[in-house]
């Protein structure tokens, strides 16, 4: 019996430590480690990597890429407890599609997937290799087409008729290097587009990448030769963005803790933005020298800081999908920093029905909007003009964040009323269900929710209100 390779994974971003460790602990290898992971973990590292993990830009979230990327993905949502996962498409399929008809100097190309539209003439019947054109002509009955194909490498792209371009901000020798290895090894009538990792990688490696684009170029063209069109010839891996929630990010806290001094809450603080990695990290070297009672003290100021009586607070209901939906803000009317919970005032204008409640907006309305660091349940208690209970809307979630004058969370899709008449109703449970079906979100994760959702409509049918509480996830 032959023993199979194990997978290899690139690491970069603010969650490297966690994640190395993590992926060390399930059997896999590190590739290019950078000279800190390297010293940490006492690695020397493969060239070769299957899947890489980065930062999403928006810091809340890691992408996960390559061949083998989704085994990866398995392992994070086995390991932690309450992330959630999306699979995008690249982008960049190639098709073979055919002229249907022309119109001016606009050819209607049926490529399989669609009819599209090319901004060329050509005759009926020709035959043609096309890309659907990234985020354009979503609104459109026809989709934008582009014959400028695209196939897409780790360090590099090859582009159909294109030029060869290296990435801006890199030293003018890589550059000149990324140049001249472009013009020298690229395939006739195409073009290379460097990547930024592009920068990271020996020139050996550079010159292997352009060799194996080389022949994927030709086996796609001598498919496409032989297909029938329309059809799909090409499509690249699918890339996963998986989210990092608090339960997640704590779990991730516990893992870099065993390697290297970490402060509490290290990973959620280092994602409100550069400014707070940059304390993170020099409290970290203090808590080398004095102790870890710097780490707490500085994570229990910055924490507090977030928050503050009178503020004004965003609220950001994060979607499974990683949309990003900004709610009435509102301002702290009261917190306790003990259990990090805080309640907002919010107004609201008059006109339509409450979601859920079917009660009608009116002018004079607010609410009194409360969330719990680590609580799971966030709820709003709405009042007319004169202070009568209008209804309760409780919330489930992933277990609440904060950051600086905002207060975050994903939203599980599923909410529990009271309404006025003390009726009390779980909405859109089929949605919550719909995201274990789609892989979104673990099987663990679902029967959590299922348990925190009883409790609350439990607890609203006996009290007619619910107590926020830390759950752990």
């Amino acid at each position: 019996m032959f023993e199979l390779e194990k997978l290899s994974v690139m690491v970069r971003g603010i969650y490297t430590t966690a994640m190395v460790k993590l992926l060390l602990n399930n059997g896999f290898e590190i590739a290019r480690p950078s000279a800190t992971t390297a010293s940490r973990f006492n690695l020397t590292g493969r060239d070769e990597w299957d899947a890489s993990v980065r930062d999403h830009p928006s810091k809340r979230a890691i992408v996960v890429e390559g061949p083998r990327a989704k085994e990866v993905v398995e392992v994070l949502q086995r390991e932690l407890p309450d992330v959630l996962v999306n699979s995008e498409k690249q982008g960049f399929e190639i098709y073979k599609g055919v002229v249907e008809r022309v119109e001016g100097r606009v050819s209607y190309v049926n490529y399989g997937a669609g009819l599209g539209v090319l901004n060329e003439r050509l005759a009926e019947g020709q035959e043609v290799l096309v890309s659907p054109m990234k985020n354009e002509g979503k609104h459109l009955s026809t989709t934008p087409l582009t014959r400028r194909i695209r196939i897409v490498g780790r360090y590099a792209d090859l582009i159909k008729d294109g030029w060869v371009s290296a990435p801006r901000g890199l030293p003018q020798d890589k550059c000149d290097e990324l140049m001249s290895l472009g013009h020298l090894l690229k395939p006739q009538d195409w073009g290379v587009q460097w990547k930024k990792q592009a920068a990271e990688v020996g020139t050996r490696d550079l010159m292997d990448e352009l060799q194996k684009l080389r022949e994927e170029a030709a086996m796609i063209m001598q498919r496409a030769s032989e297909a029938k069109a329309p059809c799909l010839v090409y499509e690249p891996p699918t890339l996963y963005v998986v989210t990092l929630p608090y339960s997640s990010k704590k779990r991730l806290d516990e893992l870099r803790s065993s390697v290297v001094t970490t402060m509490p809450n290290h990973h959620m603080i280092k994602s409100w933005g550069r400014r707070y990695a940059y304390a993170v990290d020099v409290v970290e070297k203090l808590m080398d020298r004095l102790g870890g009672q710097v780490g707490e003290e500085a994570s229990r100021v910055m924490m507090r800081e977030s928050l503050k009586l009178g503020s004004k607070v965003a609220i950001e209901h994060v979607k499974p999908s990683g949309l990003v939906y900004k709610l009435t803000p509102g301002v702290v009317e009261e917190v306790d920093y003990d259990s990090m919970t805080v309640t907002l005032r919010r107004r609201f204008r008059g006109g339509g029905v409450y979601d859920g409640l079917g009660v009608p907006k009116e002018d004079g309305d607010y609410g009194l909007s409360s969330y719990m660091v680590g609580s799971p349940i966030s709820k709003t208690r709405y009042f007319n003009s004169k202070g009568e209970l209008k209804g309760v809307y409780v919330n489930i979630s992933t277990p609440v964040e904060v950051a600086p004058k905002r207060v975050r969370y994903v939203d599980l899709e599923v909410d529990v009323v009271a309404k006025p008449t003390g009726e009390v109703e779980v909405l859109d449970l089929d949605k919550a269900k719909g995201l274990l079906d789609r892989g979104v979100i673990s099987s663990s994760l679902y029967e959590k929710l299922l348990n925190v959702v009883d409790k609350v409509k439990r607890e609203l049918e006996a009290k007619g209100d619910v107590e926020l509480r830390p759950i752990a996830f």
